[in-house]
């Protein structure tokens, strides 16, 4: 029997929440479809006030796809590697998990060749200040929306282009600018860390929408074009996604399951906090198919 449920899009360019839903109860294949067809068109989910194990967060994360495991592998959770940390928490002076991630505009895992195609992060612990306002928002922006506002010549432009992205690119320009404090890759995890062109204008598996998939920093070169030009590009490109007229920002409160899709959104986390202040997310992510 299907459930009984609401879907309220965010009145942004993305971004819908789903009410009525029990994450840890299994979902009826119905509703999951409905919860499905929603996702590719809002881009991102929010389900507010959930209780999850860590084997509920796996077990909703298998209904999208065959769960995948973050490439960098200390920053799992010890009982469940599916499940990786995002935290500032530390132990004995060491981060238990990533304190610096999403800290720039950017698409989860664009470097891989095939990145995941949806990421689910669950508020286990958010840091709150002392006028009992919740901090660490996230800012989502549809990068589909982006690419249907240009110019039929600048869509023109950019069929069968392909940007080069790289790991190593996009902690550089995060040092650069402070937000970077991880530790290197292992020598297994580095062989899958070589740069890797996408297109620039990326298809949607299954809505078959196209989406801007660049990120400043991250993507390093345009083949066919010179260095300076295809900076340049990439630039122009990465500003417009985030242009604040396709953007949804997501307040954070203990509890919530966010789900977003890798084909068509990019996010960037806020990070207006610090210690004692703590924020502890879980994050599962479902592998995706090669950008086309």
């Amino acid at each position: 029997m299907s459930l009984s449920f609401e879907i309220l899009p965010s009145g942004s360019a993305c971004g819908a929440e789903v009410r009525g839903i029990c994450l840890a109860r299994p979902l009826d294949e119905s509703t999951f479809e409905t919860l499905n067809a929603a996702f590719v068109r809002h881009g991102v989910l929010v389900f507010r006030n959930q209780t999850l194990s860590e084997p509920d967060q796996i077990r909703f994360t298998a209904r999208f796809g065959e769960v995948d495991q973050y490439v960098l592998s200390e920053y799992r959770s010890p009982a469940h590697p599916e499940i990786m940390l995002v935290t500032n928490i530390q132990e004995n002076g060491r981060n238990i998990g990533l304190a610096d991630a999403g800290t720039t505009w950017h698409t989860d895992s664009s470097y891989l060749a095939i990145p995941p195609l949806a990421t689910f992060l669950y508020a286990r612990e958010v840091p709150v200040d002392a006028s009992g306002r919740v901090l660490g928002d996230t800012l989502f922006a549809s990068a589909a929306a982006a690419y249907e506002a240009l110019s039929e010549v600048e869509q023109a432009r950019l069929a069968g282009l392909e940007a080069v992205h790289w790991y190593h690119g996009k902690h550089a320009a995060r040092a650069k600018l402070g937000r970077s404090d991880r530790n290197p890759p292992k020598a297994d995890e580095t062989q899958r860390l070589e740069p890797v062109g996408h297109p620039i204008a990326r298809t949607h598996p299954v809505s078959g929408r196209k989406s801007l998939f660049v990120a400043e920093g991250e993507c390093i070169a345009v083949p066919g074009m010179d260095e300076e030009e295809a900076l340049a590009l990439i630039a122009k490109l990465a500003r417009h996604i985030v242009s604040e007229c396709f953007q949804y920002r997501h307040r954070w409160r203990a509890g919530d399951l966010v789900v977003w899709d890798n084909c068509q959104v990019q996010h960037l986390a806020i990070k207006d906090y610090a210690l004692p202040l703590r924020r502890l997310m879980h994050r599962t992510q479902v592998k995706g198919t090669t950008p086309f």
